[in-house]
C-alpha cells in the first residue's frame, strides 16, 4: 500500500512540475507574440519583432492572478497595483471561494492606432479535455471574470466605455484524434432581427474566447500556430529537435531559459509515462493472472488455491488475488 501510495504522490509531483513547465513555456515573450498575431485579429498584421518591443506590457503573469476575488476598494489596491500593471489586482483571495489562478495573464497595446487600443489577454494551459464539466462554460466565465474585475481598476462609477476588450485562450493537449490541431473561435456578433439599427463593433466585441487543440505536428504543416505549440508542448519531440524546429521554422532561438524547460519537459513526460506504463502492465498483469486462473479452474477443474498455486503466484499476492476471484466465480 504504502508503495502504490508512494507512486501515485510521485507522479502527482511529476505532473504539477509539468503544469508549470508549460506555463513557464508558454510565458516567454517570442512565445506570446506568436500567439497573439496568429490568434488575436488586431496584431495579425504587426512583425513578432515588433509586437515583442511594443505590444507587451511588462512581464506576463503567471499563477498570480486570482479568477474568484471580492470588490476592493480602490485606495487599498491602488499602491500595490501601481508597482505592476494598471488595473491587475494580483493575489487577491476570495472570501467565499477558494483560490483560482489564472495560468498567464498579461496586457497588450495597439499602436498606430487613433486611440491606444488596450487588451487584456489570458492565456490557459490544458492537459486534456477530459474534465466534468465543458471547457467553454469555464472559459466563458473566465473571460466574464476579467471584464467584471475592470470595475474600479480600469474604469470608474459609470464610465462603461473604457471597459477593455479581453481574450482567454485555452491551449489543449493530448484531445481525441477528431479534434486535434483544430481551433475553435466564440465571440459577440451583432444580428439584426427587425429593422437596421448597426452598433459600433468596438463597442460590443468587447470578449473572444479561443479554444486550440494540440496534436500531431506533422499534420498542422499549413497551421502555423499549431504546429509551433505541438512542437513546442511536445513531451516526446526531444529538445535538440525542438531546436531545429523552432529555430529553422519560426525564428525562435532557443535561448536559456526555453531549453532548460524543455529539456525538464522531456524528462518529465517520459517519467509520467513510464509511471502510467508500469501502472497499466500490472493492471494487465493482474488481470491476466484472474483470466489464466479461472481458466484453469475450469478446464482442470481445480479449486482457485490449487489453480493459483499452479502458476506460481508469490504468497504475498494469493489473498488479495484469492477475494477478486471469489468475487467473480463460484466454483460448484
Amino acid at each position: 500500500m504504502h508503495s502504490v501510495t508512494s507512486k501515485m504522490i510521485d507522479t502527482v509531483r511529476q505532473e504539477a512540475q509539468y503544469d508549470a513547465c508549460v506555463k513557464k513555456l508558454l510565458s516567454e515573450k517570442i512565445i506570446l507574440a506568436w500567439i497573439l498575431k496568429e490568434c488575436v485579429s488586431e496584431f495579425r498584421n504587426y512583425s513578432i519583432s515588433r509586437i515583442i518591443k511594443d505590444c507587451i506590457e511588462s512581464e506576463p503573469m503567471v499563477s498570480v492572478t486570482a479568477v474568484d476575488q471580492d470588490e476592493l476598494d480602490y485606495s487599498e489596491d491602488s499602491a500595490y497595483n501601481d508597482s505592476i500593471i494598471e488595473g491587475m489586482n494580483v493575489e487577491d483571495t476570495s472570501i467565499k471561494e477558494g483560490s483560482v489562478y489564472y495560468d498567464i495573464r498579461f496586457s497588450a497595446i495597439v499602436p498606430d492606432t487613433k486611440e491606444p487600443v488596450q487588451l487584456i489577454i489570458n492565456i490557459e494551459a490544458q492537459k486534456d479535455d477530459k474534465t466534468g464539466y465543458p471547457i467553454i462554460k469555464r472559459a466563458v466565465y473566465y473571460v466574464s471574470r476579467m471584464i467584471s474585475a475592470q470595475k474600479n481598476t480600469i474604469f470608474f462609477k459609470s464610465h462603461y466605455e473604457k471597459i477593455r476588450k479581453v481574450y482567454s485562450i485555452w491551449i489543449q493537449m493530448n484531445v481525441d484524434e477528431k479534434k486535434s490541431n483544430t481551433i475553435t473561435r466564440y465571440r459577440i456578433t451583432e444580428e439584426q432581427v427587425i429593422g437596421n439599427v448597426p452598433e459600433d463593433e468596438s463597442n460590443y466585441d468587447l470578449l473572444t474566447v479561443m479554444m486550440l487543440r494540440l496534436g500531431s505536428a506533422e499534420q498542422a504543416v499549413d497551421k502555423p500556430i499549431l504546429r509551433l505549440l505541438d512542437v513546442l508542448l511536445s513531451s516526446e519531440t526531444k529538445p535538440k529537435d525542438k531546436k531545429m524546429i523552432l529555430e529553422k521554422d519560426f525564428n525562435i532561438p532557443m535561448s536559456m531559459s526555453i531549453s532548460k524547460e524543455a529539456n525538464v519537459m522531456c524528462n518529465l513526460g517520459e517519467g509520467i509515462r513510464e509511471k502510467a506504463f508500469e501502472q497499466a502492465f500490472e493492471q494487465a498483469t493482474q488481470e491476466t493472472r484472474i483470466d489464466t486462473v479461472i481458466n484453469l479452474m475450469k478446464s482442470l477443474k481445480l479449486s482457485a488455491e490449487e489453480a493459483i498455486s499452479a502458476m506460481g503466484v508469490p504468497d504475498e499476492d494469493r489473498e488479495s488475488l484469492l477475494d477478486i476471484i471469489a468475487g467473480k466465480i463460484t466454483v460448484k
